[in-house]
């Protein structure tokens, strides 16, 4: 059962991302979109449970991951999580899934950076101690 927590939420994607990619999936524009959700989720959770004297409501209400990042940079220097590229994954969660100027077809190697940017977010958050 999926508690009710970012981090928990978060695991639960991800564990269903690593399931769709065992099946050999190509849908590159569902799975970039399953990564940047990964990825805003973790980034959520950490924020949420360190960050507890400051109000981060505003953060925790945005898709800006690039913002989150660099609040948790700021708060753990070492964390030196890629702001630039959560903001290039940020672009898919729109991108990828409406129709408009902006939306864009998914490439393997797009997507292959949207899955190295996911697991460099999650590997660098887990260093930190909840």
């Amino acid at each position: 059962m999926i508690k009710n927590s970012y981090l928990d939420i978060a695991q639960n994607d991800l564990e269903y991302l690593e399931s769709v990619l065992k099946t050999g999936s190509r849908f590159y524009n569902q799975l970039a979109v399953q990564c940047q959700q990964v990825a805003e989720k973790y980034l959520k959770g950490y924020l949420d449970r360190l960050l507890t004297n400051e109000d981060v409501t505003d953060l925790l209400r945005k898709h800006n991951m690039k913002r989150i990042a660099s609040r948790l940079n700021e708060q753990y220097p070492d964390l030196d999580l890629d702001t630039i590229g959560l903001a290039y994954l940020t672009d898919f969660y729109f991108d990828a899934r409406y129709p408009g100027d902006d939306f864009s077809v998914v490439t393997e190697k797009e997507f292959e950076k949207c899955l190295s940017i996911m697991y460099d977010t999650i590997n660098k958050l887990k260093t930190l101690k909840l």
